[in-house]
Order: C-alpha cells, then sequence, then structure tokens
C-alpha cells in the first residue's frame, strides 16, 4: 500500500468536479443543490448482496469553482423499503469530499485549446464502515457542447474496510461531464460520471480479491423552472440512471440496475 497517502490526503479538503462555463465565469462559481430520488433495483451489501429493493434518497451536493481550483462535495442518505425483516440495512449514508489545485497558479499556461486545465488534488469517500482515500491528477478539457468534461486518475487506498481486511492501494479512473442542450423552447441538462476501480488483493482475517468495479451514473434533467418561466439552472426534473458492475468489489460478479426519478433545487 501507499504508506504515506493517508497523511498527504488526511490535510485536504477534497474533488472530482468539472470546471464549469467559461475560464472568466469559473473564477468565482458556486451552488448548493438538494436532491430528493425515488427507484428501483438498489442492493445493500453483506456476504451476497441483498435482493432488489426500492430506495428514497436525499441528496446534498456542493460545488464551488474559485481562482486557486475546485472544492465538491456531496451526501447521500438512502432509505431502503423492501428489506425490512431481512437483516440487510434498512438505511444507510454515503458521502465524498474533494478539492482541487489548479496548475496554473504554478504558471502553467495551457492556452485555449482542447486541453483547458490540469489540477492536481484527491479526495475522501465514507459509508458508514468504508473509507477510501484518493489522490491524482484532474484534466479538463474544451469539448464542444460541453460546459465540463474531465478526466481524472487516482491512486485509490481502502482505509477502513467493514470486515476488517487490509486491501492493498489500487487506482481509479474518473470520468465527469456536463452537457446543456435545448429541444424546441425547453432546456436540458446532460451530466453525469463514470468510475473504474482496480481490481485489488487483501489480507487480514481471510485473503482473496477484490473485483474491479464500474459505476456508470448518468442523469438527464429537464429545466422545469425555465419551463415555467423562472430562470433557468435552478430547479430540475430527472432520470438518473445507475450501473454497478462487482458491487464494492464482490467477487460473485454481481451487478446493480438501478433507475430513480428524481427533484433538483440550486440555492
Amino acid at each position: 500500500m501507499l504508506k504515506n497517502l493517508k497523511n498527504l490526503v488526511a490535510g485536504m479538503a477534497l474533488a472530482v468536479t468539472p470546471v464549469i462555463a467559461s475560464d472568466a465565469a469559473a473564477q468565482n462559481f458556486s451552488y448548493t443543490e438538494f436532491q430528493l430520488h425515488y427507484g428501483d433495483g438498489f442492493k445493500e451489501p453483506g456476504i451476497v448482496l441483498s435482493p432488489e429493493s426500492k430506495r428514497t434518497v436525499i441528496t446534498l451536493e456542493h460545488l464551488s469553482l474559485r481562482p486557486w481550483g475546485d472544492f465538491f462535495f456531496f451526501v447521500d442518505n438512502n432509505r431502503n423499503h423492501d428489506l425490512k425483516g431481512t437483516g440487510y440495512r434498512q438505511s444507510d449514508q454515503y458521502g465524498e469530499i474533494y478539492a482541487h489545485a489548479s496548475t496554473k497558479n504554478w504558471g502553467a499556461n495551457y492556452g485555449g485549446g482542447f486541453l483547458r486545465d490540469i489540477l492536481l488534488g484527491g479526495g475522501v469517500n465514507q459509508g458508514t464502515d468504508f473509507t477510501a482515500l484518493l489522490l491524482g491528477p484532474k484534466f479538463s478539457f474544451n469539448m464542444p457542447g460541453f460546459r465540463a468534461f474531465t478526466f481524472a486518475l487516482y491512486a485509490y487506498d481502502q482505509v477502513v474496510d467493514p470486515v476488517n481486511r487490509n486491501v492493498d492501494t489500487g487506482y481509479q479512473a474518473t470520468i465527469v461531464w456536463d452537457a446543456p442542450f435545448e429541444l424546441g423552447s425547453q432546456k436540458f441538462l446532460f451530466k453525469g460520471f463514470m468510475d473504474y476501480i482496480s481490481e485489488r488483493d487483501f489480507s487480514g482475517p481471510f485473503s482473496g480479491k477484490l473485483a474491479d468495479q464500474v459505476i456508470f451514473s448518468p442523469q438527464l434533467r429537464w429545466d422545469i423552472g425555465y419551463a415555467m418561466g423562472g430562470k433557468s439552472d435552478k430547479n430540475w426534473l430527472g432520470l438518473e440512471y445507475n450501473y454497478f458492475k462487482n458491487k464494492f468489489g464482490n467477487t460473485q460478479g454481481t451487478n446493480e440496475n438501478s433507475l430513480t426519478l428524481f427533484y433538483a433545487t440550486r440555492f
């Protein structure tokens, strides 16, 4: 494992966030967003993953873009509706927090071409009995039709494990995108992310291997605030699809497919 990774990251407020809009606008941009999701197809961890369950998810999300870089976090509060009496969790919390520093602050100049910026930073991913620390570079690109398109490559160190395994350090590759578009008089937003987490060995009370994982989570949003005569980029109705390959590194190859209807508002 990377012995110093925890110390390197622990003092940082940490992000997997896009650099939105033009460079000038991105110097001072922030939002805080509330989301309410309801959907089906979710699974909870265990020796064997739980049966599929309906779930309500309340999400608080924040993004800040500043001259020094970016800061992002989200917290999910999950409530399952079909697992009562099964021994699986009825509710759970999960959150991620990230920050990156722009290399432009150290004199880098990327012009106005395909590469917008290179940032350095990392994050903390934390659930009820799980913590992972991430550290690495993020690349921001100018892509036609996209307000944001980023690729990050992190060292991934699982420092808290639900069954006290000692898990080797791997890596995570992350793509984030944000693409507004219009159909007729209506405004829409297609955004989301995709993570790839590498296969990892573990030891401890028992030894084995965590399978590689893929998390693909696109959202399609309809700007209902604008449709009703209000400001754009404030209120949405949307659909979010989640595909989770080998969820929690389960070597059984168990995959999750979930779909939620959600409302989101920014303030």
